[in-house]
């Protein structure tokens, strides 16, 4: 079985501790784990379907949303005051540090850089958050910028590039860029927050080993009780793991229900097409 950090392996340096920790975690459940290379631009949709995941990072919104439910395994606890010591997250609204805007209400109407659909932080999360903001009948608040914008670095360099006025980018990848990329995040300011959703998790493959899953997934729960595993956890601004269970995410594909029965998007295809033509 794998272990991969993808989702949360913003630069090399927290790759790095994220390999770290994956390495104590198979150390300390005496199951092999080797550190699967998927990099962008492969699409992280292939890597949550390799059957041969044992700790990997999956989104809540394709997991809730499966056809095959992978094994859950834990959820990382941040360890900033806003997280209230649970394992959740939220969705920051980024624009440049010198934008004259203030208030995200002043960037309705823009270009906005966001994920895949398949994305919580990135698409579906600021989808009904925004949903709630707009006025009754509006379809969208924004136009979409012309370019994809499928990993979260690529939704910040569009940003940065003035080819969208704001990004929405899941609000521990930027915990992690303010740790290991100052210069970067010091670059954009945050507008708003959506409200807190169940973070992303580490799963198995549905037909991984339920023994070694077990065993993978007490010791992540422990984690925190151990010293070099507590550096670890520090080291990437995380508490310790919890624990979850499918039920806890079953909001997500809720969330995506309510937009879509709203026929509410997160941007205008029709203002897309008119700004490609």
């Amino acid at each position: 079985m794998i272990a991969n950090a993808r989702m949360y392996a913003v630069t090399p340096q927290a790759e790095e501790s994220w390999r770290a920790l994956l390495a104590r975690v198979s150390e300390r459940a005496g199951v092999a784990l080797p550190y699967a290379e998927h990099p962008a631009p492969a699409p992280v949709s292939a890597l949550w379907a390799r059957p041969d995941c044992g700790c990997v990072f999956m989104c809540g919104y394709p997991y809730a949303s499966a056809p095959v439910t992978p094994q859950l395994l834990a959820a990382p606890v941040p360890s900033h005051p806003r997280y209230d010591g649970r394992p959740v997250y939220f969705t920051e609204f980024i624009v440049r540090a010198d934008a004259p805007v203030q208030s995200l209400a002043q960037t309705f109407g823009g270009w906005l850089a966001c994920m895949l659909p398949e994305s919580n932080s990135g698409y579906n999360a600021p989808r009904h958050y925004l949903m709630r903001l707009a006025p009754a009948g509006t379809p969208s608040l924004y136009r979409p910028a012309a370019m994809a914008t499928p990993t979260p670095r690529e939704v910040i360099d569009a940003v940065l590039a003035g080819d969208a006025d704001l990004g929405v980018i899941d609000s521990y990848v930027m915990d992690l860029l303010r740790r290991y990329d100052p210069g970067l995040a010091a670059q954009l300011k945050t507008l708003a927050l959506t409200p807190p959703a169940p973070i992303p998790v580490l799963v198995a493959s549905a037909g991984a080993d339920p023994q070694q899953c077990a065993r993978v997934r007490a010791a992540l729960l422990e984690m925190h009780e151990d010293a070099a595993g507590t550096a670890l956890l520090a080291s990437l601004g995380l508490a310790r793991f919890a624990a979850v269970r499918p039920a806890d995410y079953a909001c997500l594909p809720e969330m995506a229900r309510e937009a879509d029965l709203a026929g509410f998007a997160l941007t205008d295809p029709a203002a897309g097409e008119r700004a490609m033509g």
